[in-house]
């Protein structure tokens, strides 16, 4: 199982410095945010797909997409059932609860397209050289990759059960439910044992002593960067401009 979603190549974006990329993530968000008509927004969506594929990650990204769309459809879902118990109703809140969906879903698609594209000890010291306190980039790092090996771990207790006779796949789906509950018992032990260990090992490489550290990634800004950066914020002002014009809104107050 693999414990990082990045996918080496040697694409441009691949070369892109990872504060370059993470910078370029926060202005995205903040982009998508100011629209809401889902004709709008279907095209961030769309471009990304376009991205993946010239950053050369489209299948493993296309993967990603179906997992993500299930997050989009409840927030399609969810939208207008809020908005219809607050009174309001027809054909309007479902474009809404649209609009909704595919900006949840672009803006975790570009999460995912950035992790694609950029390894976790990048991102890491891409946190730390934009000012994050070393404790807090330190977590980080640790739920990238504690997350890939619980779940790893999950799967070996489910397959050691399958090797002791007990079927998942067998029954409605209430008896499958209940099959997956007694694992979680040693689930969270193996867990527990693994945390403790780790926190031998901190302690023993002495974790949060004083002293000045050495960066393992020298990171370095080229030409390439500035220039994306420099688009990206102009890309994020063309969408402010969009908005203060009505550009991209349905005519809907959802308050």
């Amino acid at each position: 199982m693999r414990l990082s979603l990045y996918r080496p190549s040697g694409t441009v974006f691949h070369r892109l410095d990872p504060r370059v990329k993470l910078l370029a993530l926060v202005l995205w968000c903040t982009a998508l945010l100011l629209f809401s008509d889902p004709a709008f927004l279907l095209w961030p969506f769309l471009g990304l797909a376009v991205l993946a594929a010239l950053a050369r990650v489209l299948k493993a990204y296309l993967i990603g997409v179906f997992l993500v769309i299930v997050v989009g459809g409840l927030a399609f879902l969810l939208w207008p059932l809020f908005l219809t118990l607050r009174g309001q109703g027809g054909a309007m809140v479902w474009l809404f609860g649209l609009g909704m969906g595919l900006r949840l879903s672009s803006i975790l698609l570009g999460g995912m397209l950035l992790l694609l594209t950029t390894r976790t000890e990048e991102v890491l010291a891409a946190f730390s050289r934009l000012g994050l306190p070393y404790p807090a980039v330190f977590s980080l790092g640790l739920t990238f990759r504690l997350v890939p090996a619980l779940l790893a771990n999950a799967q070996n207790v489910v397959e050691a059960q399958r090797l002791r006779g007990l079927r998942f796949d067998e029954g409605g789906l209430v008896t499958r439910t209940r099959r997956y509950i007694p694992l979680l018992v040693p689930i969270l032990a193996t867990s527990l044992r693994s945390a403790h260990r780790m926190s031998w090992a901190l302690e023993a490489k002495g974790f949060g002593s004083a002293g000045v550290r050495s960066p393992y990634i020298v990171l370095r800004m080229r030409a390439t960067d500035y220039l994306v950066l420099a688009l990206c914020v102009a890309a994020l002002v063309a969408a402010i401009f969009a908005r203060l014009q009505g550009t991209g809104v349905l005519p809907f107050n959802p308050a």
